[in-house]
């Protein structure tokens, strides 16, 4: 009977010590939330993000390592998404999807090109 019961304590401990191994890779490896933008005509969103406890550890000479996703959000679309940046001082945002630029500017850093219009047509924007 005590064998069994120490048996039952071992087997106990380790499914604590896998859970809690889980829920920290979980946590290590999820980028945290910071917030988003919209663009001027509601067309497009950019979503910031600072990267995971990991990938902050693997960019240790970034200050701020970030990275931004852009989705366009009528159908939501991920349109596209950047590599890990260092944003601190370098997270001006810039909507340049007119004619000839059709781009989105984050910082320095990030540039996501070929971005439609938000208008499809100069006239059927409200200026």
């Amino acid at each position: 009977m005590a064998s069994n019961n120490k048996k039952m304590r071992t087997q106990t401990l380790w499914m604590v010590l896998a859970l809690g191994l889980a829920a920290f890779v979980w946590y290590a490896s999820k980028p945290v939330f910071k917030g988003s933008e919209t663009s001027p005509m509601n067309v497009y969103r950019i979503e910031y993000y600072d990267a995971s406890p990991i990938q902050r550890i693997l960019h240790y000479q970034m200050k701020t390592p970030s990275f931004v996703r852009l989705y366009r959000i009528q159908p939501e679309t991920l349109l596209g998404e950047s590599e890990i940046v260092d944003i601190w001082m370098n997270g001006t945002l810039h909507w340049w999807t007119d004619p000839p630029a059709h781009a989105v500017v984050v910082g320095s850093s990030v540039v996501f090109e070929n971005i439609p219009a938000e208008c499809p047509a100069a006239t059927s924007c409200p200026r």
